[in-house]
């Protein structure tokens, strides 16, 4: 169906027809990748974190990471927990070996309420909770 009064003109229409047209047709790879749409590169920029105890660009990003390592892993159907059955739970997730050695240095008869206990007991609480 054929408009009479349109917002832009025929030529304009044609051009976001053309623009949409991969969208349209369910094309895997999507219309906005093209090259001069891709943001340059800053020079100060932060370098992304590396994962298995490589450099990072501060103290507290290993931290960081094993908290969101812990989320991931410890559902809150686990909880009240014992170290012992914390350090099975970890062991069958396939957790990284920093985190299972921090675990495994509690004490013997640990018991845990909640994630944030661990965590506190871990020494890696988040700064505005207390740490």
């Amino acid at each position: 169906m054929e408009r009479g009064n349109t917002k832009h003109g025929r030529t304009r229409d044609q051009e976001m027809a053309h623009e949409t047209e991969r969208m349209v047709r369910g094309v895997p790879k999507p219309a906005h990748a093209e090259e001069w749409r891709e943001t340059e590169p800053v020079e100060d920029a932060v370098p992304p974190l590396r994962r298995g105890g490589a450099a990072t660009t501060g103290p507290d990003i290993r931290d960081v990471e094993l908290r969101s390592e812990l989320a991931r892993l410890l559902t809150r159907d686990l909880f009240p927990v014992g170290r012992d059955a914390l350090l099975t739970r970890l062991e069958d997730a396939a957790a990284s070996p920093d985190l299972a050695e921090r675990v495994a240095a509690l004490p013997k008869g640990s018991r845990f309420a909640t994630r944030h206990d661990v965590m506190v007991a871990l020494g890696i609480s988040s700064p505005e909770n207390g740490r």
